[in-house]
């Protein structure tokens, strides 16, 4: 995890995905670079297999455009606290290092 020199994106699946454990895990011991975690309680597949990639698409394509294209309105989702993703109730989010 020392190895990251980016901001890290993680996309659960809810408690009873089997990458939780292990992603939150990784979240509490990344402290060096911005790292946001979105949990949506839908399992481990997310929610790829519905039209366009569903929720999870839509969250890691606004990330994608803050981070590599400096998309300030798709930035709202991650930053301001709280951040937009926060207000949607299907969503729980924590953040490290990130306005």
């Amino acid at each position: 995890l020392l190895k990251l020199h980016a901001p890290t994106l993680y996309l659960l699946g809810g408690e009873k995905d089997i990458a939780y454990e292990n992603g939150m895990d990784d979240f509490r011991r990344i402290n060096h670079v911005p790292v946001f975690v979105a949990n949506m309680d839908v399992g481990h597949g997310g929610t790829y297999s519905q039209p366009h990639g569903g929720e999870f698409a839509k969250v890691a394509t606004a990330w994608f455009k803050w981070q590599l294209k400096s998309n300030k309105e798709a930035g709202k989702m991650f930053t301001g606290n709280p951040c937009g993703l926060s207000k949607d109730p299907n969503w729980k989010v924590e953040k490290k290092n990130i306005e």
